[in-house]
């Protein structure tokens, strides 16, 4: 009979793992793609200076939207090596992965995304972000004088630029509430 507990123990912590790791994919797709679609419409509408502005002032709006009825059970955000904004800034968990990504591309790295378990026992689903060509306009290496511009009044302090096509960026990580 013990055994038989032991292995409905197993299964199920087996299962809530997989839901938790299905829903991060999903959650994280949603999130990017959101994101995306909408700066996208943004800088074929208003050019890449405007997008600026309009990603500061409504990424968590837009973030939000797109997580829908599963922001009651995660808290998610973006973090990086370079970051742009500081309430990205990396927490301790994303250090030794950030150290191990930096400087990487695509290619260089085999995981689409890792589970991490943070000391609380909640799980951490953390997914690699790579710079994509419409991205290059504000984050890589020749960069308008609008838009150096317009970087510098909002975001002072930024380090978030010189990146290269295909070149590691950050993480995008979902947590368990």
């Amino acid at each position: 009979m013990t055994w038989k507990i032991l292995a409905f123990f197993l299964i199920s912590m087996n299962a809530l793992a997989q839901d938790f790791e299905t829903e991060a994919k999903f959650l994280a797709t949603d999130l990017k793609t959101s994101l995306m679609q909408n700066l996208s419409e943004k800088v074929a509408k208003a050019g890449a200076p405007e997008a600026i502005s309009f990603c500061h002032l409504n990424v968590k709006p837009i973030a939000k939207k797109a997580a829908r009825d599963r922001i009651d059970k995660y808290e998610f955000g973006r973090t990086s090596h370079k970051i742009r904004n500081e309430l990205n800034a990396p927490q301790a968990w994303a250090e030794l992965y950030l150290k191990d990504f930096s400087e990487k591309f695509k290619g260089d790295i085999k995981k689409e995304f890792f589970i991490h378990k943070l000391s609380d026992g909640k799980q951490l689903y953390i997914e690699p972000l790579y710079m994509q060509a419409q991205c290059l306009l504000c984050h890589g290496e020749n960069i308008s004088k609008q838009v150096k511009t317009k970087l510098e009044e909002i975001y002072p302090h930024d380090k978030a630029t010189g990146f290269k096509l295909n070149e590691f960026r950050g993480f995008i990580w979902i947590k368990e509430k």
